[in-house]
């Protein structure tokens, strides 16, 4: 690299306030430590260029680190920077001596006043994205994967991530032993080193020839004619820019104030990037050149048409205007102002930054065709005015608000959160999805269209009057409304949904497994078929409905409608829907619930509070004692569940059993377990059990001819001293320990004869 800069005085005072020097080397020769280093070549370029000098007459100290204020220095130079911010936001004063690089960097946006200390050693990560952002090089889409071979790829910061992975794309960078090393400080060699491979020539642009493959910064305004080049920066300098039958890898404009840009006759530019200071650029629509892609890092505003084929915005608060067809438009920055003509079209759409605008919703405006629109960032607002089609659109992010009228899209998927979607007077949609969270969806279609909402609290709002087709809803807490003719399916199987088919159609099918779910089909509907077999559902019926099943729990079914004919297999249900045929299977249906439910085997882990804590409902033991068909010599039966470790005493009479009594107990122990069976209570003691070990009572035994009793946990021998204190788990050696009332309630209550069923 070749720089045409003028070792002055004041040049050299500059260089030894950036670089420590006792004194400058009288030649290359006299410095001791580049001689062989991997790096040498790098070295002696940005001696010879003026961007380093030694540390003393002998030393260049190419592995020493590299400080953020002599990186700025360093690319500031490079770039030619003439304009500047205000440093002191740095915190620094303007005598130091690096202020007006800080202010020119400041300018450039390679740092922010964010920004921390420019003395300290810079790392690596910090180093190379400085580098990419000073040479616009990181894309709107950058390939992440290239990072995964690398073992410190997660500890790139979210704000450095884009540029590494540019320069890894690039080849720019290549890591070591499978690292990048980001989080370690960059040589001097390393710096330069990398800084070459980026551009290794600068030359005025008066003065520039063909260099195809070769890479360079061009100084000043330029007119360059039918050359071949590689890539081209131009810099902050470079305030017109003329290119006629010019070919290029890629062209930069670094411009701090760009007054005039003009691509002719024919010109062919893979890539043009612009990040200038102030002023706009238009790239025309007439044939005079063509762009692979064109790139907006920084402009006051842009005008583009067909001599690009894609876009990316990747800077910030642009506007603008794009007219023709193009590939891509990648919208990575944030705030920017998009306004697309009548006659622009697209392969694809994405937008990864936030609070952009797009907006094609003028007189006659329209999307000629647009395979893909994919929206993944944060407070975007999307307009399409007529459209011809956008084949398949997916909204992430969070609070991006899209609003289309007369597109045709195969399908429209909403991923993201707290968005809005209006979508009127849609020709055609293949299908639609809603994932998201606390999305509000207004959708209008004259043709059926296939529905699913998978998200949470979202508000679906469905007018299609040439009906729905198959919808499903697997989320939850979620509010739809669909107006139309016919549904062609309806599954819920998520929760606390509600849906309202609203329309004189007819929705063929209904079913609801998800559990506190509400249908509403509303006045002129109908209903063909509905199952419900979820739990605690609701469904209203003010139209008419043919058959509706009732297969779960406490369904709720109402309405100022009918059906024909209503069949209920659940218990718990409460019916007011006037029906012409009802076929109650409840009892039953809930009598084989119950007994499939309840087990003798404890699966508890052995604590007091996990009895504390689960049991079965006191209408499933009912439903239980009952359905089993136990019978009893007296009024009461006993039953010792051994799964929940409870005693339930119940009052009344074979099937009229009623819950009148239950406690917490402790059964036999794993090898020593309360028999299972129906037995009987056989006697009565008061005084209870004494060994030599502990006392029980009272004790009231339930198997006659054996120990196997009630009784209260155990005393001290002939004391009412607790000596052990376990229940709520199997832990006796066989008898039911009880605490000390409740043992009390069956000796004073419970009569002879009285049957007790362990189970």
């Amino acid at each position: 690299m070749k720089f045409w800069i003028r070792i002055t005085a004041i040049t050299a005072l500059i260089l030894a306030l950036c670089f420590p020097v006792s004194a400058f080397a009288a030649s290359w020769g006299d410095f001791t430590d580049v001689s062989g280093h991997w790096a040498e070549s790098a070295m002696k370029a940005g001696y010879d260029d003026g961007l380093i000098a030694g540390y003393g007459a002998s030393t260049l100290a190419p592995d020493a680190p590299i400080s953020g204020a002599q990186m700025v220095t360093i690319l500031c130079r490079v770039l030619g920077a003439s304009q500047s911010s205000d440093a002191s936001k740095l915190g620094i004063s303007s005598d130091t001596w690096y202020y007006k690089a800080a202010g020119e960097a400041l300018f450039l946006g390679l740092i922010s006043d964010k920004t921390g200390n420019l003395d300290a050693p810079a790392s690596r990560q910090d180093a190379l994205s400085m580098m990419a952002k000073a040479f616009c090089l990181i894309p709107a889409e950058p390939d992440y994967s290239v990072l995964g071979s690398y073992s410190d790829a997660g500890l790139i910061s979210s704000v450095n991530r884009d540029a590494l992975a540019a320069l890894v794309s690039e080849k720019l960078i290549h890591g070591d032993k499978g690292a990048l090393n980001v989080t370690g400080s960059i040589t001097r060699a390393e710096f330069l080193t990398v800084l070459f491979r980026i551009a290794n020539d600068y030359t005025t642009a008066y003065d520039f020839k063909s260099s195809a493959g070769e890479r360079a910064v061009l100084r000043g305004s330029a007119s360059l004619s039918y050359i071949s080049a590689g890539n081209i920066w131009f810099d902050c300098s470079a305030g017109s820019v003329s290119l006629s039958g010019v070919r290029a890898d890629s062209v930069t404009l670094r411009a701090d104030r760009l007054a005039f840009l003009n691509l002719a006759n024919g010109s062919e530019i893979s890539g043009l990037a612009v990040d200038v200071g102030a002023g706009s650029v238009s790239v025309g629509s007439a044939g005079s050149a063509k762009i692979g892609t064109l790139r907006l890092a920084s402009c006051d505003g842009a005008s583009i048409g067909s001599d690009a084929e894609s876009v990316e915005i990747t800077g910030s608060k642009i506007p603008v205007s794009i007219s023709g067809k193009h590939g891509d438009l990648l919208i990575s920055g944030s705030g920017n102002k998009i306004t697309l003509s009548s006659d622009a079209s697209f392969s694809r759409i994405k937008i990864t930054g936030s609070d952009n605008s797009l907006d094609s919703s003028g007189e006659n405006k329209s999307i000629l065709s647009c395979d893909g629109l994919d929206i993944r960032g944060q407070g975007n607002s999307l307009t399409f005015g007529v459209s011809s089609g956008i084949s398949d659109i997916v909204a992430g992010g969070s609070g991006n608000t899209l609003a289309m009228t007369f597109a045709g899209i195969a399908s429209l998927s909403i991923e993201g959160s707290d968005g809005k979607v209006s979508a009127a007077s849609l020709s055609t949609v293949g299908n639609f999805s809603l994932s998201g969270n606390g999305n509000c969806a207004d959708i209008s279609a004259p043709t059926a269209i296939p529905l699913t909402v998978g998200g949470s609290l979202n508000v679906l709002r469905a007018n299609c009057p040439g009906g729905i087709g198959d919808t499903s809803v697997p989320g939850d807490s979620n509010w739809i409304t669909l107006t139309c003719s016919d549904i062609s399916s309806l599954s819920i199987s998520g929760k606390y949904n509600t849906v309202n088919k609203y329309g004189s159609g007819i929705a063929m099918s209904v079913k609801i497994t998800g559990s506190g779910n509400a249908f509403v089909l509303n006045v002129d509907s109908i209903l063909n078929t509905a199952k419900i077999d979820g739990d605690g559902n609701r469904a209203t019926v003010n139209g008419t409905a043919q058959t509706i099943s009732i297969g779960g729990g406490r369904t709720e079914l109402d309405g100022s409608g009918k059906v024909a004919s209503l069949t209920i297999n659940a218990a718990g249900c409460t019916v007011s829907l006037a029906a012409d045929s009802v076929t109650d299977n409840s009892k039953k249906a809930e009598e084989k619930r119950v007994l499939d439910l309840v087990t003798t085997g404890y699966s508890g882990n052995y604590t007091l509070r996990w009895a504390q804590e689960h049991d079965y409902s006191d209408t499933d033991k009912v439903t239980w004692v009952n359905a089993k068909g136990y019978s009893s010599g007296t009024d009461y039966l006993i039953w010792v569940n051994l799964a929940m470790q409870r005693v339930n005493i119940f009052q009344g009479g074979a099937e009229n059993w009623k819950l009148c009594y239950s406690c917490i107990v402790g059964t036999g122990a794993p090898g020593l377990g309360t028999p299972v069976g129906t037995w009987t209570i056989t006697y009565k003691l008061m005084a209870g059990w004494t060994t030599d070990t502990y006392t029980v009572k009272p004790v009231v035994g339930f198997k006659q001819d054996t120990g196997y009793a009630f009784h209260s946990r155990l005393f001290y021998p002939g004391t009412s001293t607790l000596s052990d204190a376990s229940i709520g788990y199997p832990v006796s050696h066989g008898c039911v320990r009880m605490y000390d009332e409740d043992v009390k309630y069956i000796y004073d209550t419970i009569p002879f004869g009285t049957t007790v069923v362990v189970y």
